[in-house]
């Protein structure tokens, strides 16, 4: 097994040139989990941080694996708008740069629309206590950035949840209802 050097920044870029050389050759050892908070519009941010190197990765052959957090966004504010309409939105969107959900390689999906991640939160629950909960440094920057009066319990709760993600290896595909 390679050791990896992670105490400079000249390590890191060789690390990277590394890994892209092994991706162009060997896309299929790779797979990619990201998503998106369905929190309203993409903006031209979204496409040059994040989705255009998504398209890419697809078109090299990578699968690709987005979850739409759309119950992520019921956690940190106290109205979330319409949720339903911004997922249709983020797909929309998603489509629109060049991911392309129908080439067998890209998986889209809503957090809502997978019962299974749910059905998984309470064994997950029993794996973390309250103190590793209120120590979580994105939990703690999510509450001050909130600048919700009130703290609902799935602020905490929400990050033993990303651990319910499917497997890159499921090669399950969700689909998400015309109507929603």
């Amino acid at each position: 097994m390679e050791r990896v050097d992670y105490r400079t920044f000249e390590a890191s870029l060789e690390r990277s040139a590394r890994l892209e050389k092994d991706l162009q050759s060997n896309p299929e050892r790779f797979r990619v989990l990201t998503g998106d908070r369905p929190t309203g519009k993409l903006h031209v941010g979204h496409l040059f941080g994040s989705i255009e190197n998504r398209v890419r990765l697809q078109n090299l052959g990578v699968p690709i694996f987005i979850v739409i957090a759309d119950y992520q966004v019921l956690t940190d504010r106290d109205y979330a708008g319409d949720i339903a309409e911004n997922v249709r939105q983020l797909v929309i969107d998603y489509i629109a740069a060049g991911l392309d959900p129908d080439g067998e390689k890209t998986f889209i999906f809503p957090h809502s629309h997978v019962p299974e991640l749910n059905q998984l939160l309470v064994p997950f629950l029993t794996l973390v206590t309250n103190a590793e909960l209120n120590r979580n440094p994105t939990v703690k920057e999510e509450i001050q950035a909130s600048s919700q009066k009130n703290i609902n319990a799935g602020m905490y709760v929400y990050p033993c949840l990303l651990y319910t993600s499917p497997s890159p290896r499921d090669r399950t595909r969700s689909r998400m209802p015309s109507s929603a």
